[in-house]
C-alpha cells in the first residue's frame, strides 16, 4: 500500500498535483497560524487538573459570585532613604490615578488596607481589617495595595497588568519604587515571556536544521527541499490544529505550539534524511532517478509509517491525562506527527521527482564503477569494533547509562511560581519583597468556598492551623447559598512548604463541617493539585506508552526478543537523561528544583523519539538478512550502512529539541536540556553501540517469537547476491 502511495506520488503527471494541493493547502491555512498563536497566548486554564478540587472552585465562582472571573494584582510599594509613611501623599495620587486611568477599563476596585480608594473590593480585603501595611524592616519599608479587575481572561490581564505599570514609577523609581506582583502579574508575565515563542523557535530551529543538512549533504539546494517539505507541513498542521481548538476538541498553549514546532521540525527531518539517503545510495547503485526514489521510498516507508506511528500513539495517550497542559498535548502533537509522516511519503518524493539529480546540486551523486552501498570508513572501524567486542561495549554501555540514572536518586524539588524564569520579571521581585517583610499569603490569598452555614465554623478551624496567618468570610453567592472566604498563609503561597499545608487545612476545613459543602483552591491548591494530576497521570500514562511501543515493536520486527532489549535500552537511556540532567541541574546551573511535568514529558519524547533510531537500524538488519546473511553479518551491515545516517538524524532531533534552551522559561529550558542530553546519549551510545552488541551476542536468538518458534520467525533468507 505505501509502495502504491509513493508510486501515484512520483508519477509524471500526478507529482505537479501532489506538489500543488499540498503548496495550495499550506497557503490556504497560513493565515491561520498568527491566530493559534493568539489563541495559545490565553493559558488560563491550561495548567489546572480536570478534576481537582481547586478547579471545582474556580468554576463555583466564576457561575455563582458576583466576584466570579475577576483577577486581583498587588502593588508592593519600596521606599529608599526614608520611611515610606513619608511617602504617602504619593501614594495616594497613584491610587488616585488608576482609579482614573482609561487605559484600565476593566477595573473593579483599588484598597489598601486602610481603606478603599475606589470601587468595591471587598472580597479581596475581608471585612477585617488587616495587619499594618507598613513592614518594621529598615531598609527599607512597604505599603501594599490590591488592585481588581474585571476580567480574568490572559489578554485583558495583561493590558491592565501593563497599563497598572505604566502609571506607577516601576522597579527603578526614586526615592519610591513600585512593583505589581500578585496572580494576576504573575499571569500577565508568564504570557508576556511565551510571546512571539513560536517565531523565536521557528527562526532557531530553520536555521538549525539548514546548518547541519548543509554539513551533511553539502547540498543547499537538497537543505532547502526538505526544510521547505517540513514549513509546508508545519503550516497545515498549525491550520488543522486551529480548527480543533475552534471546534473544542482541544485547549492549546504557548508551551504546546513551542513544542509542535521542535516535534514536527525534528522528526520531520528524519523522516527526510531517511528517504534522502536511501535515493542517494540508490542512484550511485546506477539506477534511474524514478525507479531510485520508488526503491528507497518502498524500503523507507514501513519504518517511518512505524516510527511515527509509535509518536502518534505516545501522543494519543496523552489524551488520558487529568491535566490540561498534558492532555492537550495529546491531540496536538499527533496531529502534526500524522501531517508529517503524509509530507514525508507524498510530498517529499514528489519534489524530489521533479528535481531529479539536480536535487544534490552541486554534488550530485554519480553512479559508482562497483554496484554496493558506499560505507564510509569511520563506520567501517566502528562496526569492527562492534564486531570484535560485543560483550565488553554492551557492558560499558550499561554501565555509563546506569552510573547517570543514579543521580535520580537524589531527588528534586518543585519549582514554584518565583523560580519559573531564568531571569526573574518584576511579579517574581515584587513577592520577594512580600515574602521578606509581610505575611507572604498576602500576595495570592487562598480561596475557601463554604455553604452558608459552614463559614463561620470553618473560618475558625483554618485560623488554628499551622501555618495560617489569617482566614476571613467575605461574601455570599448570587443565590446565598454559600460563602466565600481568603486564607493568608503565614508560608510563601508559591513555594512547596505552602503547597504541602493544603491536605491539612482540607482536611480541616471539612472536619469542621462535616456534610457541608467546603471547598479550598487558588494558586497555591492548584500547584499541589497540578502535583498530584501529574503523579496519577505518570501512573497511567507511561505503562500504557511501554505497552503500546512494545506491540509495535513486535509486529514490525515479527519478534519478541529484539523488542524487548530495543525497549530496554531506550527506557534506560531516559533513566540516564533524568538523573545526569538532575545532577547538572542542581550543580552545574544550581537550580535543584524540576518542574513537575519534566518527567512525563522527558518520557514521552524519550522514549517515543528514542525508539526511532533503533527501528531505522532493525529494520534495516532485518533487511539485509533477509538479502541472505547470516544475523551476526546482517547486524555489522546494517550498522555501517545506516550509522552515518541514523546519527545524523539524531542530532538534528537533538538540535531541535536545544531549541528550547534558548527561552526563557525554566520548564522548557528543562526539557529542552534533558530531552537533548537523552537523544544525543540514545544516537551516540545507545544505537551505535549498546543495542547492535546485543545484537550481535544474541545472534538467532534476535527472531524468536513464542507461537512460531526462532526458525519460523527469521527472516527467511534470500539466495545470496552481490550489494
Amino acid at each position: 500500500m505505501l509502495g502504491r502511495l509513493t508510486q501515484a506520488a512520483i508519477g509524471r503527471r500526478s507529482r505537479w498535483f501532489v506538489i500543488g494541493a499540498w503548496i495550495v493547502l499550506a497557503v490556504a491555512l497560513a493565515g491561520l497560524q498568527p491566530k493559534l498563536q493568539a489563541r495559545a497566548a490565553d493559558e488560563s486554564k491550561t495548567f489546572r487538573a480536570r478534576s481537582s478540587e481547586s478547579t471545582k472552585l474556580h468554576d463555583v465562582i466564576d457561575r455563582r459570585f458576583v466576584e466570579g472571573g475577576q483577577s486581583a494584582a498587588v502593588i508592593a510599594y519600596l521606599g529608599h532613604h526614608r520611611s515610606v509613611e513619608s511617602f504617602a501623599p504619593a501614594i495616594g495620587d497613584d491610587n488616585a490615578a488608576i482609579c482614573a486611568d482609561e487605559a484600565l477599563p476593566d477595573l473593579v476596585g483599588v484598597g489598601t488596607p486602610d481603606g478603599i480608594a475606589c470601587g468595591d473590593v471587598g472580597h479581596h480585603l475581608g471585612p477585617e481589617k488587616p495587619p499594618t501595611a507598613f513592614s518594621k524592616e529598615d531598609p527599607p519599608t512597604m505599603l501594599v495595595v490590591p488592585v481588581v479587575n474585571g476580567k480574568d481572561d490572559t489578554d485583558s490581564i495583561v493590558r491592565d497588568v501593563a497599563a497598572l505599570r505604566a502609571a506607577l514609577p516601576g522597579p527603578h523609581g526614586d526615592p519610591l519604587a513600585s512593583y505589581v506582583t500578585g496572580q494576576a502579574a504573575f499571569d500577565a508575565d508568564r504570557a508576556t515571556a511565551v510571546e512571539g515563542i513560536d517565531g523565536t523557535l521557528l527562526a532557531i530551529t530553520m536555521t538549525l536544521v539548514l546548518v547541519l543538512m548543509l554539513v551533511i549533504y553539502r547540498s543547499p539546494a537538497i537543505a532547502a527541499l526538505m526544510l521547505g517539505v517540513v514549513a509546508v507541513a508545519y503550516l497545515i498542521a498549525t491550520g488543522l490544529v486551529y480548527g480543533l481548538v475552534e471546534a473544542g476538541a482541544s485547549t492549546v498553549s504557548g508551551q504546546s505550539t513551542a513544542i509542535l514546532i521542535v516535534l514536527m521540525f525534528g522528526a520531520g527531518t528524519d523522516y527526510a534524511l531517511l528517504i534522502v539517503s536511501r535515493y542517494r545510495d540508490e542512484l550511485r547503485r546506477g539506477a534511474a532517478a524514478d525507479a531510485a526514489l520508488a526503491r528507497a521510498a518502498e524500503r523507507t516507508s514501513p519504518a517511518i509509517v512505524a516510527s511515527g506511528g509509535i509518536v502518534v500513539a505516545a501522543m494519543l495517550v496523552l489524551c488520558l491525562a487529568d491535566f490540561n497542559a498534558t492532555r492537550e498535548m495529546g491531540p496536538i502533537l499527533a496531529l502534526g506527527i500524522v501531517v508529517m509522516m503524509a509530507a514525508g511519503l507524498t510530498l517529499l518524493p514528489a519534489a524530489l521527482s521533479a528535481l531529479g539529480r539536480r536535487a544534490f546540486w552541486p554534488v550530485a551523486p554519480r553512479a559508482e564503477a562497483v554496484e554496493r552501498d558506499r560505507v564510509s570508513a569511520l563506520w567501517r572501524r566502528i562496526a569492527g569494533l562492534v564486531r570484535r567486542r560485543p560483550g565488553l561495549l554492551a557492558a560499558l554501555s550499561v554501565a555509563v547509562l546506569a552510573a547517570g540514572a543514579l543521580g535520580n536518586l537524589g531527588g528534586r524539588g518543585f519549582l514554584d511560581l518565583t523560580e519559573q524564569y531564568r531571569d526573574p520579571p518584576e511579579s517574581v521581585a515584587g513577592q520577594e519583597l512580600i515574602r521578606e517583610r509581610f505575611a507572604p499569603g498576602r500576595a495570592a490569598p487562598m480561596d475557601v468556598v463554604t455553604s452558608a452555614a459552614a463559614g463561620i465554623p470553618v473560618r475558625a478551624a483554618l485560623r488554628g492551623v499551622k501555618g495560617v496567618a489569617e482566614a476571613n468570610t467575605d461574601s455570599q453567592s448570587k443565590d446565598g447559598a454559600l460563602i466565600s472566604g481568603e486564607v493568608l498563609l503565614a508560608v510563601d503561597p508559591f513555594s512547596t512548604q505552602g503547597m504541602d499545608l493544603i491536605p491539612r487545612l482540607r482536611e480541616v476545613a471539612r472536619r469542621a463541617a462535616p456534610g457541608q459543602t467546603v471547598l479550598i483552591g487558588g494558586v497555591t491548591a492548584e500547584q499541589h493539585d497540578n502535583v498530584e494530576a501529574l503523579t496519577r497521570d505518570s501512573k497511567l500514562i507511561v505503562p500504557l506508552v511501554l505497552a503500546l511501543i512494545l506491540l509495535v515493536l513486535i509486529a514490525l520486527l515479527r519478534s519478541v526478543v529484539a523488542p524487548l532489549y530495543v525497549m530496554g535500552t531506550v527506557v534506560l537511556s531516559f533513566a540516564f537523561a533524568m538523573g545526569a540532567s538532575s545532577l547538572a541541574f542542581t550543580h552545574l546551573f544550581g537550580q535543584p528544583d524540576s518542574d513537575p511535568n519534566l518527567p512525563i514529558f522527558a518520557f514521552i519524547f524519550l522514549v517515543a523519539l528514542g525508539v526511532d533510531d533503533n527501528i531505522f537500524l532493525m529494520t534495516r538488519v532485518r533487511e539485509e538478512r533477509a538479502r541472505g546473511l547470516s544475523t551476526r553479518e546482517a547486524v555489522i551491515a546494517g550498522l555501517e550502512k545506516t550509522g552515518g545516517v541514523i546519527t545524523s538524524a539524531g542530532l538534528i532531533l537533538a538540535g531541535t529539541f536545544a531549541a528550547l534552551m534558548a527561552l526563557d522559561l525554566e520548564a522548557l529550558f528543562e526539557v529542552g536540556f534533558t530531552v537533548t542530553l537523552g537523544l544525543l546519549v540514545d544516537a551516540f551510545l545507545v544505537r551505535t553501540f549498546l543495542v547492535p552488541s546485543l545484537a550481535l551476542l544474541l545472534g538467532e536468538r534476535n527472531w524468536w517469537r513464542p507461537r512460531a518458534g526462532m526458525r519460523a520467525a527469521m527472516p527467511r533468507p534470500a539466495a545470496r547476491r552481490r550489494g
